[in-house]
């Protein structure tokens, strides 16, 4: 097994990246000439209290989910990854992967091909993603909540039902391609949202070309959907996800604040589990985080994993040593205030 990589200059990368400009690394592993593993990595140099280092991390850092390779042969690949590392070290100091997902064996594939190296790591485990199994529908899933969180739900729906005279409808938009004004009604909401009070900045606003590309490629494959909640024409509340295998994942939620007495970001969950349940999925993923309103309905949570690789110089072993300090200086800082 072989690698390569191909490795760029991305302008548009660079202007967003306060620390720095990013520079593409992706390690493309081949076997027998063919293409077998796909690594989408960048390096950056990062800065922090007058210290700097040189970085191999994640195109996005840290994201919901990160995978090293793709294709059946973990061990072999891994070890093509760290092969092409080692070949590279000149220009790292640090190599740090985060919110890696223990799927298909990958975290112990990783474990294994860096104990045949003489580089320095740490694994340690990072976020955590709650889920919840699809293996009934709605009104059999709810019968298995706590009855003061039935209750709550009960009385919600009851005034979102009080609503449907009005023209209120709750509906799954699994081929978004086919409505054209969709995104510009996800656009304008999002545009109210707020996290802890505080308005956030807009992200499918930024990138609309990017989110109307995945709308005409992935919707059209039935692999994005759109959970809407609307009032006659005015949209209460979405929830765009996507559908990977048989598990859909919650990417990003949004609702208008004048109607928030009715919970209808929250109220879009039984929708999107009975769609799920008709449509043959087992898994419904809520991602990062471990907000309140995803404990409520979680079962379980997905580990995720932070993979620290140290060159193995000792001039950017001591540069990594003393940035990873002062970062975790400063996050003792902000929890202290």
């Amino acid at each position: 097994m072989t690698f390569d990589w191909f490795d760029a200059w991305n302008r548009r990368i660079a202007a967003d990246d306060r620390t720095g400009r990013r520079q593409l690394h992706v390690v493309i592993v081949r076997e027998r000439g063919a293409i077998a593993g796909i690594s989408p990595l960048i390096r950056r140099t990062a800065s922090l209290l007058g210290f700097s280092v040189r970085k191999v991390e994640f195109l996005e850092s840290p994201a919901d989910y990160n995978d090293l390779v793709v294709g059946p042969d973990q061990a072999g690949q891994c070890g093509a990854v760290l092969d092409s590392l080692r070949q590279a070290e000149a220009q790292w100091d640090l190599v740090d992967l985060r919110n890696l997902r223990d799927t298909g064996g990958v975290l112990s594939a990783i474990t294994a091909a860096l104990a045949n190296t003489d580089f320095a790591y740490r694994i340690v485990r990072e976020a955590r993603c709650p889920y919840v199994p699809i293996d009934a529908d709605w009104s059999g899933m709810v019968s298995r909540l706590s009855r003061s969180t039935r209750r709550t739900i009960r009385n919600q729906q009851h005034r979102l039902e009080r609503l449907r005279r009005d023209g209120l409808r709750v509906r799954v938009i699994d081929r978004p391609c086919d409505e054209p004004a969709l995104l510009d009604k996800l656009i304008a909401l999002e545009r109210e949202k707020r996290v802890h009070g505080r308005r956030v900045p807009p992200f499918v606003a930024r990138y609309r070309d990017v989110f109307q590309s995945l709308f005409d490629t992935l919707g059209s494959r039935g692999w994005i959907y759109v959970a809407l909640m609307e009032l006659s024409e005015r949209p209460l509340a979405w929830q765009l996800g996507f559908r990977c295998g048989d598990k859909l994942w919650d990417f990003s939620t949004a609702y208008d604040r004048s109607f928030a007495r009715l919970s209808p970001g929250t109220m879009l969950v039984p929708a999107i589990l009975d769609y799920g349940y008709s449509h043959g999925c087992t898994e419904y993923d809520f991602l990062r985080g471990e907000e309140q309103y995803k404990l409520t309905w979680s079962a379980g949570v997905h580990d995720t994993f932070r993979v620290l690789i140290w060159s193995r110089r000792w001039a950017s072993r001591a540069r990594a040593f003393v940035y990873l300090d002062a970062k975790e200086t400063v996050r003792r800082l902000m929890r202290s205030r």
